[in-house]
């Protein structure tokens, strides 16, 4: 499965999106997972918010996330492009989502630890790079989320010194230490610029916007 993350191959086809929107901590920043109650499961059973994206997993056993940009008011949450807004309630560790449909579901709030490079980053340079795209990486918890400002790809991740690489839970609990070489990238960090450099040596430079 080599490249699971396809960050080198992707990045450079993407259109950078037009206008930008500042990016910002929201009152349900962090991690949060369903409690397990209600008539039906929601779309999503954990919700991640971080800065102005939020990111949604719905399968424990494969958790991939999707994820978009989002605003908010006093009382709603807008995803995406208007796709989606939510009427919300915050009471304490505990966020309560009634979605379109009207279906209510409550999330707990989950302490996680902070991932050694938490934050969004923009690409800036290295492989591929053309100055008119915008692509980013989002990092927080053990999850690694990819994407332009428009739509977000994730999964979570296993870091080992200075390298980090998608959790075998994706690679398979077969998975060599070759494979895990393969799917791995090594990291440099210097104040706000991240370097990371992939199995195949591809280098790519990102800037720290959040």
């Amino acid at each position: 499965m080599k490249k699971l993350v396809l960050l080198f191959a992707t990045f450079c086809v993407l259109a950078g999106a037009a206008g930008a929107q500042q990016i910002r901590k929201s009152p349900f920043e962090g991690h949060w997972v369903w409690d397990g109650r209600g008539e039906d499961d929601p779309d999503y059973i954990e919700l991640v918010f971080f800065g102005n994206v939020m990111l949604g997993m719905d399968d424990e056993e494969y958790p991939v996330y999707e994820g978009w940009p989002f605003t908010f008011t006093g009382s709603t949450i807008t995803i995406g492009d208007d796709d989606y807004e939510w009427r919300y309630r915050l009471s304490g560790n505990t966020l309560t989502i009634t979605d379109e449909y009207d279906d209510r579901y409550s999330y707990t709030k989950a302490a996680v630890a902070r991932n050694p490079l938490e934050g969004i980053w923009k690409v800036t340079g290295g492989a591929g790079f053309d100055p008119g795209d915008e692509y980013y990486l989002l990092f927080t918890g053990d999850i690694m989320a990819e994407g332009d400002r428009e739509d977000f790809d994730g999964y979570k991740m296993e870091f080992r010194g200075k390298t980090f690489h998608p959790s075998r839970i994706y690679l398979g609990d077969d998975a060599s230490e070759k494979d895990l070489a393969e799917e791995s990238f090594e990291y440099r960090v210097s104040g706000r610029s991240l370097t990371l450099v992939d199995s195949d040596g591809d280098e790519i430079r990102l800037t720290k916007v959040y």
